[in-house]
């Protein structure tokens, strides 16, 4: 088989694929479990942007067997962190989950649509991510 250029290899990746396209508010995890389960070959995450994913810690959640990139807690004021207190179910898990991922039916299938006006802060945004999405 003749090696690709990379223009090729490009062209190939959405060649007699279907594929769950990115929508606002919508490419959840749910939802992209669910295009996969009836035939999707590739799936994206909803746009995130780059300062919101470098603010968060990635947590492997082994009851749900996701993984999760949660917001830090020093990245909120007092103000917001008594919010979010009132608000919670749980005084244990406050922290709002800005991307969850399920590496088990995703891995190899997922693109991770990341926002960004800055090259540095995407790089830093792609660095964090870059062992869970493809």
């Amino acid at each position: 088989m003749a090696t690709m250029n990379i223009q090729e290899k490009a062209d190939n990746l959405y060649k007699d694929v279907e594929i769950l396209a990115p929508m606002v508010r919508a490419s959840t995890t749910p939802l992209r479990i669910l295009a996969l389960k009836y035939g999707a070959d590739t799936v994206y995450t909803e746009e995130i942007i780059d300062r919101s994913i470098i603010e968060c810690e990635r947590v492997e959640n082994k009851a749900l067997g996701t993984v999760d990139y949660l917001r830090k807690i020093d990245n909120y004021s007092k103000k917001q962190l008594k919010k979010l207190y009132k608000n919670a179910t749980s005084k244990h898990n406050i922290r709002p989950v800005i991307l969850r991922l399920v590496p088990e039916i995703e891995r190899g299938k997922l693109v991770f649509q990341l926002g960004t006006g800055n090259s540095n802060l995407a790089l830093q945004a792609a660095q964090l991510v870059e062992r869970d999405v493809d």
